[in-house]
Formats: C-alpha cells, structure tokens, sequence
C-alpha cells in the first residue's frame, strides 16, 4: 500500500473516532467534513499512477495507456461541490438551533428537546 492509502484511512479513522466521542455539533459537523475528505483523498489516491498525462489532447497523440482517467476527478470535484453545500447547511441548522436554544452540546439539546415535547 502506498501513503496516498494509508493516510485516508487514518484520516477517515480520526474522523469517525472524533464523530463518536464529540459532545459539541460543531465538532461533529467538522469530523464528518474530515471523513469525507478522506474519502476523496483515498478515491484519488486509487486512480493515481506516476507519469501519466492529462487526458486533453493526447487523444491525437494516439498512445491512450499514459492518459489519465478523468472520471474519478469529476465525480470527486462534484464530491467536493456537494459536500460544501451539505456542511453550509448543517452550519446553517446549528445557527438556528444555538440561536434557540443557546448551547452546542448534544445532550443539552436533546434534553430541551425532549422537555419541549413532552409539554405538547
């Protein structure tokens, strides 16, 4: 295995432990945005091979085993696309939910939550 997939994993590893032992959502929020950059990370690091060439214009050329494959680098840019507007919107939801209830802590919220349900 080469470091461009160890690293991921480790990353990924880092994310999900930090996931799992948070207490505050913006730690969550900021270990899910670092799991899923161990994925890109790692799915590139899988389509990486030492001297090839960009896919533009070496079509002519003729000599097709030395051109990248531009498909893991477009699902993984629109990967990167997706998972920007995904993490706006839960900062977005944190926002509004530390505006209404004034803590960032999970079990504070959850007890709120619950008080605010059992009341109707």
């Amino acid at each position: 295995m080469q470091w461009m997939e160890i690293v991921p994993i480790v990353m990924f590893f880092m994310g999900l432990f930090g996931l799992i032992t948070s207490k505050n959502i913006v730690k969550s929020v900021a270990c899910l945005v670092l799991m899923e950059m161990a994925v890109i990370v790692f799915i590139l690091g899988l389509s990486f091979r030492a001297g090839i060439l960009p896919p533009i214009g070496q079509a002519i050329h003729g000599d097709l085993a030395a051109v990248a494959d531009p498909l893991p680098q477009a699902l993984m840019i629109t990967a990167i696309i997706i998972g920007l507007a995904v993490t706006a919107i839960d900062f977005t939801m944190i926002i509004h939910l530390v505006r209404k209830h004034k803590t960032t802590d999970w079990n504070e919220v959850k007890a709120l939550s619950t008080e605010k349900f059992d009341e109707c």
